[in-house]
């Protein structure tokens, strides 16, 4: 079957437009139900969680063979009105299944070879959001891991005006120069020397995408230096701020290195800068338990020195939790 210029306009453009949809396929089903007069139009993409309504829900995807269109009536079915069902595949074995359904509407050989038709396209659809899917996912987890390590990001254009910045970025410009950053405007910094310097910075990073990363005092006080660097389209600034131990990090001290609740919030305290006494203050131990308790984490930790313990804990992946 050849799609009509219309069809190409109304049922295609939508249907490989709707990874870009929230929520997915709207525009494609709700053409595709005009198209063929039908009641509804459904659409389920595996894993298969839903169940498709009648005359289709009893039918399992497994039972339908890909790439063939069937009727209601060829899968036993006896529900009042008609249906046409299809499944498609896509390489990576993700699928999906499309229907019509039509109370008071029986549907011919014409809409069967429109889904037979569709079908093709369903799939190449299928592949692209699978790939998106799995970008997201990886996007996902990438910006995850990065905040985990407390460090946040600003993308520049050429100009140095803001495309993007994440909560820690924004919370430590705020916390330094007393304004947040704002989309598609400059950084007010109130440091006349910065304020000239990221134009520039970000220009020479869009002309030469492979100059060396470089250094700049944000604010004096309280001090916050940055680190900027190229980035698609121009460039991105780094920060970083400090990760407080929160219960998830000390669950994750403890497991690994076989401490006890109480040895594990002192190491965590010690880790986070505290001095002996500090730390025993601070989790309620007097200075002679707090030095009974460190000498037997750094045998338990295998370190020699608070210092090698602060950057074991600080380095390791128990600063991941």
């Amino acid at each position: 079957m050849a799609f009509s210029r219309i069809d190409e306009t109304d049922l295609l453009l939508p249907l490989h437009e709707a990874a870009r949809e929230a929520p997915r396929w709207r525009t494609f089903l709700a053409r595709l139900r005009q198209r063929t007069r039908a009641d509804s139009a459904h659409l389920l993409t595996s894993p298969f969680g839903a169940a498709l309504p009648a005359p289709f829900n009893d039918i399992t995807p497994e039972r339908l063979r890909p790439n063939r269109v069937y009727a209601a009536a060829e899968l036993g079915e006896r529900a009042a009105g008609d249906g046409r069902i299809i499944r498609v595949t896509e390489p990576s074995g993700a699928g999906a299944v499309l229907a019509i359904i039509g109370v008071a509407r029986v549907f011919t050989a014409a809409d069967s070879a429109l889904l037979s038709a569709l079908g093709p396209h369903l799939a190449v659809a299928l592949t692209g959001m699978v790939a998106i899917d799995g970008l997201r996912a990886r996007l996902d987890l990438a910006e995850d891991i990065v905040a985990r390590t407390g460090t946040g990001r600003i993308s520049f254009d050429r100009d140095a005006r803001v495309l993007h910045f994440d909560p820690i970025a924004e919370r430590i410009v705020r916390a330094s120069t007393g304004n947040s950053p704002a989309i598609g405007q400059r950084l007010r910094i109130g440091d006349l020397e910065a304020e000239r310097l990221l134009p520039l910075a970000a220009a020479t990073f869009a002309d030469s995408p492979d100059s060396a990363p470089r250094t700049l005092r944000l604010s004096a006080m309280p001090a916050c230096n940055i680190l900027l660097v190229p980035a698609r389209p121009a460039m991105a600034a780094l920060f970083r701020s400090p990760i407080a131990t929160g219960p998830q990090r000390l669950a994750a001290i403890e497991a690994i290195h076989g401490l006890t609740h109480s040895e594990g919030r002192l190491a965590a305290a010690l880790a986070d800068g505290a001095s002996i006494a500090q730390a025993a203050a601070t989790i309620g131990l007097t200075i002679e338990t707090a030095r009974n308790y460190s000498k037997r984490i750094y045998a338990k930790t295998g370190v020699r020195g608070q210092a090698e313990l602060v950057r074991l804990l600080c380095t390791g992946v128990s600063a991941l939790a």
